[in-house]
């Protein structure tokens, strides 16, 4: 779903937060109310969020019942904000999916985790090298992208959560620049977007330079995601600085 126009402009980019934690998703600190939520990004004069929590295999579907909370939470609420109750749901495998498609469909914004290596349920390639890693990650997301379930990937290609090697930046510098190029131009078919996701490129520079580079060149749609955890990592526009020194 393209939520705004083409744009490599990261200043007109940071108009939009499309991955913030409510209180719902276990690792967001408890001040993540939506109501909150909602009134940080007008102070920070955002024009569009989305709430995203995680979905877990053990509570299978529950987003879906948690968008008819928050909903009822912000329902009165008059604001200039467009608020998106998404969730930031998982592939964990080839073609494995944590949730149904009918909760899917159920909420406003699909963000795709590819990479959650760190969940004990996430399935790690049988042979534990950078490479092997690589075309793990690619296979599960052509399998997501020709399921038509998703609307934009979140930190794609990230490898912090790969703990099996001494810098997991050997992961990312094993992609092809042909193999970013090819999975983005297979997911514009599809209108799925690519997240700038703050703490991925600010953990990962060098590659984060090269993916919006060729994110550029394949004419992609790219939305910028702070993985709000807490009220103050809300607002866009204060990681400005650091991601045009690092990405321009």
């Amino acid at each position: 779903m393209f939520l705004h126009e083409k744009t490599y402009d990261l200043d007109e980019l940071a108009r939009y937060n499309t991955h913030m934690h409510t209180r719902f998703s276990h690792c967001a600190k408890r001040e993540m109310k939506p109501g909150d939520m909602i009134k940080a990004a007008e102070k920070a004069g955002l024009e569009i969020i989305a709430f995203t929590d995680h979905n877990y295999p053990d509570e299978k579907n529950e987003v879906a019942n948690q968008k008819k909370i928050i909903y009822e939470e912000i329902k009165n609420i008059d604001t200039p904000v467009k608020v998106l109750i998404g969730a930031e749901l998982s592939s964990y495998d080839i073609g494995k999916f944590a949730d149904d498609p009918e909760c899917d469909n159920s909420i406003d914004w699909r963000l795709y985790t590819t990479n959650h290596f760190h969940q004990k349920y996430w399935v790690h390639p049988a042979e534990k090298t950078p490479r092997a890693y690589c075309e793990h990650m690619l296979a599960i997301m052509e399998k997501v992208i020709e399921s038509g379930r998703a609307d934009a990937f979140a930190h794609p290609f990230m490898a912090k959560y790969i703990h099996c090697f001494d810098d997991f930046r050997c992961v990312t510098a094993a992609f092809t620049d042909n193999e970013i190029g090819d999975i983005m131009e297979k997911a514009n078919e599809k209108e799925i977007t690519w997240e700038l996701n703050v703490p991925a490129i600010f953990g990962d520079p060098v590659f984060h330079r090269r993916y919006f580079n060729i994110g550029k060149e394949a004419g992609v749609i790219f939305n910028i995601g702070t993985d709000a955890h807490t009220l103050r990592d809300i607002d866009t526009h204060q990681f400005l600085p650091i991601l045009k020194k690092i990405l321009y």
